[in-house]
C-alpha cells in the first residue's frame, strides 16, 4: 500500500471510519492482509501490466467486488489514482450496487 494511502486511512480511521484498502496484487501478494496498525488490505488477483494499471476486465470483475464491498458493508468508496482501470471499475460497480 503506497504511503499517503496508508496515512489517509489512519486520519480517516482516528475521526472513526472502517476503512479497507482494496488493491491489485503485488508480486506475492494477494489475499487479504493486515497492515501494521490493523489496516485491512484485499489484493485482488489482477496483475498490473504498464504503469501499475491492470487490464480492464468491466463486467467480469463485478462479482469480486460485490464480495468485498458488501462482506464489508461499505457505504462510500473512493478511487485513488484517475488513471487505475481498478479504481474506475470498483466505483463503477460501487454505483451498480446502490453505494456512493
Amino acid at each position: 500500500v503506497e504511503v499517503h494511502i496508508f496515512q489517509l486511512s489512519q486520519h480517516l480511521r482516528r475521526l472513526g471510519y472502517k476503512v479497507i484498502v482494496v488493491t491489485h496484487a503485488r508480486g506475492a501478494r494477494r489475499g487479504i492482509r493486515y497492515m501494521s496498525d490493523g489496516l485491512k488490505v484485499f489484493y485482488l488477483p489482477f496483475i498490473p501490466f504498464l504503469d501499475n494499471c491492470t487490464l480492464p476486465t468491466l463486467w467480469s470483475s463485478l462479482p469480486l467486488f460485490h464480495q468485498v464491498l458488501s462482506r464489508e458493508g461499505c457505504d462510500v468508496v473512493h478511487g485513488h489514482q484517475a488513471t487505475s482501470t481498478l479504481a474506475l471499475e470498483c466505483m463503477l460497480h460501487a454505483s451498480v450496487l446502490g453505494l456512493r
